[in-house]
């Protein structure tokens, strides 16, 4: 059953993204599915599905081999299903975004000013409880790096979803903006010129003054990251996620039946 079935639905305001259902093609052919079914199609298969010399036939794979391509192939077609794809341009409010396989970076300049944003959605999904029958919407939820540039000084804010942010919210309350409930907290800071090394001092956000944490949230929601903007990072976050997913199991589909094609950067 796939982890999404009960994905959240994205709000149409909460992202300046453009959603589309685009099927993509899975790396096992019909011809392929057919046979490991002991149902071989009737009319020949089409030259340009047929597999590489390289490759394995379905009859030359055990039957692990087997049980695991239909396995992983039943996945695809399901996570495909209810997948949202983002299109580009990629945006978040007025950040634009990019991707370099899973690492992702927002970027706003304005007045002299630039603002990046880095995550990366790898292992940011949390782990779930094999004891606990959680029904809960899968959300990708990473810490992220907000790095204000003025001149050659920079600043930089380190920040983390609290645990408990998006708990017992369904889709029609994801909606609504949020007031009250802050969804994100400062983990550290650092502010050093031109580059970040080993040499260069970080606090801890929990040995700061309360009054200067809330200057420095006060600080960010000028430069347009609120709890609402993270809601929306989220959103864009949990989409890439899913999307790197899909594309982890086609590659894992292909290894098994030995396709010859090396696993692609995913930069779109």
């Amino acid at each position: 059953m796939s982890r999404y079935l009960k994905i959240f639905k994205l709000a149409s305001t909460a992202m300046n993204c453009r959603l589309a259902n685009i099927q993509r093609c899975i790396s096992v052919s019909a011809f392929q599915l057919q046979n490991l079914k002991d149902d071989p199609l009737k009319t020949p298969m089409p030259e340009a599905e047929k597999p590489a010399s390289q490759s394995q036939t379905p009859e030359s794979l055990t039957s692990l081999q087997r049980n695991l391509l239909e396995l992983v192939t039943a996945e695809i077609l399901e996570e495909r299903r209810v997948q949202l794809q983002l299109q580009p341009p990629y945006k978040v409010d007025d950040f634009v975004g990019q991707f370099s396989g899973s690492k992702v970076e927002l970027v706003r300049e304005s007045n002299g000013e630039r603002i990046n944003i880095f995550f990366n959605v790898s292992k940011s999904v949390p782990r779930r409880s094999d004891e606990t029958s959680d029904l809960s919407p899968v959300r990708s939820v990473p810490k992220f790096e907000v790095l204000i540039k003025r001149n050659d000084l920079m600043l930089s804010i380190f920040c983390v979803f609290k645990p408990s942010a998006f708990e017992d919210m369904d889709p029609e309350s994801m909606e609504q903006p949020y007031q009250e409930n802050d969804v994100f907290e400062i983990q550290d800071l650092s502010l050093y010129n031109h580059g970040w090394n080993d040499s260069c001092f970080t606090v801890d956000a929990s040995l700061i003054d309360d009054d200067l944490q809330d200057m420095i949230l006060e600080t960010l929601e000028e430069k347009g990251i609120t709890q609402e903007f993270a809601k929306k990072l989220s959103d864009f976050a949990t989409a890439r996620e899913h999307a790197l997913y899909i594309e982890f199991l086609e590659n894992l589909s292909k290894f098994t039946v030995g396709l010859p094609q090396p696993i692609k950067e995913a930069n779109n």
